[in-house]
């Protein structure tokens, strides 16, 4: 991969995120019952802290216009997805070609940004598995939202 191939991935991913958390807020402002709600802002609270993880590899921040089209594509996102149902089964069936994006984004990484990475790639994963342990009946799906929100806030905060 191209260092521009590369450095046009993490701003994608970057915007991404900024996207995925106005899903997660609007979907949560939503939704019907206190548990979607707590699942909705602890998405919103994973998305953010990996944009934070993400943002000081990016050689530039997005501009606003960025940043204001990131989020309107995230509340349009939630718009469409429509209810709880559509949510579970898009976030266990739909998010293998975002994992396999991020690994080989992960891959072409210079070493020093491989751990960020790592989380990226963690965190999609999670979503994932919340979407399949859901649909399953488990007794408590949000776990690995909850794991990777962990990972990420302690890779924050050795940050500094």
């Amino acid at each position: 991969m191209r260092r521009s191939d590369y450095l046009d991935g993490l701003r994608s991913a970057y915007l991404g995120e900024v996207a995925g958390a106005a899903f997660a807020q609007l979907f949560g402002a939503r939704s019907v019952g206190a548990g979607e709600r707590d699942i909705c802002a602890l998405i919103e609270r994973l998305e953010i802290a990996t944009a934070r993880i993400l943002a000081p590899l990016l050689p530039m921040m997005p501009d606003p216009d960025e940043f204001d089209d990131a989020r309107q594509r995230g509340a349009a996102a939630a718009e469409r997805l429509g209810d709880w149902p559509a949510l579970i089964d898009y976030s266990a069936h739909q998010l293998t070609p975002y994992v396999e994006t991020f690994s080989r984004l992960r891959d072409a990484a210079p070493a020093e940004d491989r751990p960020a990475l790592d989380l990226l790639v963690t965190h999609e994963i999670a979503l994932e598995d919340f979407g399949r342990a859901s649909l399953t009946g488990l007794d408590a799906p949000a776990e690995p939202l909850r794991a990777a929100l962990a990972a990420a806030e302690r890779h924050l905060a050795a940050q500094g």
